[in-house]
């Protein structure tokens, strides 16, 4: 491993349990700089210590872990500088039948927490005049497709937040980019939940489709998906650049389904998912049977 740069900003990452967030720590790290890997299992991210990484317990959804661990930083850097705010959840389902606990709990996560986030680490930022702040959206924050209503909702969200704060902050040296990959090789998909596939109901067929869109899509060497350490090499440019992009987007796929999103005709773009995802649907519970 390289040895620590001098007066490189301090990184502090959500969300590094696995996936993008891990990888993207041990980029960082492998890179020199200070590294702080969070997560809200400390055990989940014990492995990236021998590598150069410091650890810190954080839940987003946990206004005090949140603080705790910033005043941490900020007793040995003054400041973060750098921060990707990475952690999210997944879930999919019909609006009609997803619980409104679990709408809320997608919301605490990320929106409201990834926002509690950043206010915590800006006083100090702006003090040293200086800093970047990564925010990891996703080509699903430019659209919608059934089933993702209210998670792609978190992602709408996020890109209103993230243009606001870009242009709010960088008066004060703050330079702030949004991350919107499509399909990412790792375990959100896994770790999200599909509503309403596995018992009967209006939406089983539909939803049965999402699953097992959702799952193919997310595998190691499905095409167009892309690994967490191929999206890890995106992110920390974003970081580093000297003058970074507002947006990165980062395959084919992310790009492709936004710029055909702008193209199409809104009932011909419910059409071609209902019926794709339908379709899909069909032939997985046909199999379960």
């Amino acid at each position: 491993m390289e040895s620590k740069k001098i007066n490189v900003p301090a990184v502090l990452i959500t969300g590094c349990s696995s996936g993008h967030g891990k990888a993207l720590a041990k980029l960082f790290a492998k890179n020199g700089y200070p590294t702080y890997a969070s997560a809200r299992s400390l055990e989940s991210i014990q492995d990236l210590k021998p590598l150069g990484c410091e650890t810190l317990q954080i839940d987003v959804t946990d206004d005090q872990s949140v603080h705790e661990a910033v005043r941490t930083i900020e007793k040995t850097h003054s400041a973060v500088g750098i921060l990707v705010n990475n952690a999210a959840i997944g879930m999919m389902g019909a609006m009609e039948t997803i619980p409104i606990e679990d709408v809320k709990k997608l919301y605490e996560t990320n929106v409201f927490g990834l926002l509690v986030m950043t206010q915590a680490v800006l006083p100090a930022m702006r003090r040293a005049g200086t800093g970047r702040i990564i925010n990891v959206g996703s080509s699903g924050g430019e659209f919608t497709t059934p089933g993702g209503g209210v998670y792609q909702a978190t992602k709408y969200a996020l890109t209103s937040m993230n243009d606001a704060m870009r242009a709010e902050l960088e008066p004060f040296g703050i330079y702030v980019s949004m991350i919107q990959p499509g399909a990412i090789s790792s375990k959100f998909a896994e770790n999200g939940r599909v509503l309403g596939f596995e018992e009967s109901g209006p939406y089983q067929e539909l939803m049965a489709g999402v699953h097992k869109v959702a799952n193919e899509a997310v595998k190691e060497g499905a095409p167009g998906t892309w690994t967490p350490e191929k999206v890890a090499i995106v992110t920390y440019k974003a970081a580093t650049a000297r003058k970074p992009k507002a947006r990165y987007r980062p395959g084919m796929v992310s790009k492709a389904l936004i710029y055909t999103r702008y193209l199409l005709p809104y009932r011909m773009w419910d059409s071609m998912f209902v019926n794709t995802l339908t379709k899909q649907g069909r032939k997985f519970l046909a199999v379960k049977q």
